[in-house]
């Protein structure tokens, strides 16, 4: 146990939380098969928590036996992560900004290279591949991790609705925001994705309107394009905008009644 408690002193001692098994052996100087025994043990002892495969960190002293994600999704990530490009997005983002009510246990990240482990700390994964290009647009670093800041865990929301948990989640998130955003970044971004991005902010912009949401967004819609759905998994009509040519698969009342609770 000696030994265990110098490697967390070590690390300490160096501003380091998070670290790999590799780090582990080196500094404890032992076998690959005693590193990993000494790992279990404080694992068990609830002093560092096993994020992914080969990826460690020490627990936070007053939070020892909770998960590390439930305690700092940056620290987790960043440690499963590690040497990734990546970012906290879509339904964790609005969750860690505060935009959703209801806990999100899944953790959503988008990565430019795709991973093998389907879960960090104990929780869910969910890796989204991106390019490069973008992986970092309107995205602000939380330690050793990025996350989507407001604008983008909007829009990317509106991008992907099947990774925010469906329309009526996308409208808590908006209606919580709105107040905050900067339409000006939602309308870099929505240029950024071409045509994909444009069918976010027609989105995003006829939630604000049709919800009476202080967004102003005001994306150049000609009659001849086609109606976009705000769900695009549900082909279901329940209204047309035909100011922003988007088909709402549910009413602008059930909407507004779950933004006004």
């Amino acid at each position: 146990m000696t030994r265990q408690l110098e490697l967390i002193d070590t690390l300490v001692a160096e501003g380091r939380i998070g670290f790999s098994f590799d780090e582990a052996k080196s500094i404890l100087g032992v076998s690959t098969p005693a590193t990993a025994n000494a790992l279990r043990g404080l694992a068990a002892l609830g002093l560092v928590d096993r994020l992914a495969r080969g990826h460690y960190a020490i627990r936070p002293l007053g939070s020892l036996g909770t998960s590390t994600a439930t305690d700092d999704l940056g620290l987790a990530v960043g440690g499963a992560f590690q040497g990734r490009e990546h970012r906290i997005a879509y339904l964790s983002a609005l969750a860690e900004l505060g935009l959703v009510s209801h806990p999100v246990r899944q953790i959503f990240v988008a990565c430019t290279h795709q991973v093998r482990f389907t879960t960090v700390s104990r929780r869910p994964l969910r890796s989204i591949v991106e390019r490069p290009e973008t992986i970092h647009l309107e995205a602000e670093a939380i330690g050793h991790s990025w996350r989507s800041n407001l604008e983008r865990a909007l829009f990317e929301s509106a991008l992907r609705v099947d990774l925010t948990g469906g329309v009526e989640r996308l409208a808590e998130a908006l209606a919580a925001g709105a107040d905050d955003a900067d339409p000006t970044r939602i309308m870099r971004l929505a240029t950024a994705f071409g045509a994909r991005g444009r069918a976010a902010e027609r989105r995003l912009a006829s939630l604000a309107y049709a919800l009476e949401l202080p967004l102003s967004l005001e994306p150049t819609v000609t009659s001849p394009q086609p109606v976009i759905r705000l769900d695009p998994r549900d082909e279901q009509v329940a209204w047309t905008d035909a100011r922003f040519r988007v088909a709402w698969n549910v009413t602008v009342n059930e909407l507004q009644a779950i933004v006004r609770n």
